[in-house]
């Protein structure tokens, strides 16, 4: 799943996509120099209108999407927090994950729903649970 879904995943998408596209927002984003692409860049482009960054975006939120629900229908949390750098981006990726998590897993008509939330402690989780371990 780290392969498909995590900030290096969608960095390296979006570099194959700026290898197969030329000339779109996310070239500019990078100042024509496809190295400096990132997991913010497809965010950023889409935002921005465009087509190819939204492409970018909508493939790695389907990788993360069906992650989250395979877990949900493995292991039926309470509640799944998302972490990590790509977190940040909020609603642009929290609204289409719930969409297709709630569309797809096997309990969609149940009342017990699996909360997916951005997690509160951003980057900062490992290290204070790390802390908390000391204690």
């Amino acid at each position: 799943w780290e392969a498909y879904s995590s900030a290096t995943a969608l960095a390296r998408m979006t570099r194959e996509k700026l290898a197969e596209t030329p000339d779109t927002v996310m070239w500019e984003l990078v100042g024509g120099d496809i190295n400096k692409a990132s997991a913010r860049t497809p965010f950023a482009a889409m935002k921005q209108g465009d087509k190819a960054g939204k492409e970018v975006v909508d493939k790695y939120i389907s990788y993360l999407a069906c992650g989250i629900t395979n877990i949900i229908n493995i292991f039926q949390p309470n509640v799944l927090c998302i972490g990590g750098g790509v977190a940040n981006e909020g609603h642009y990726l929290l609204d289409p994950v719930i969409e297709i998590a709630e569309r797809d897993q096997f309990t969609a008509g149940c009342e017990l729903k699996t909360k997916i939330c951005i997690a509160e402690l951003g980057n900062d989780a490992g290290i204070i649970g790390a802390a908390l371990l000391g204690e």
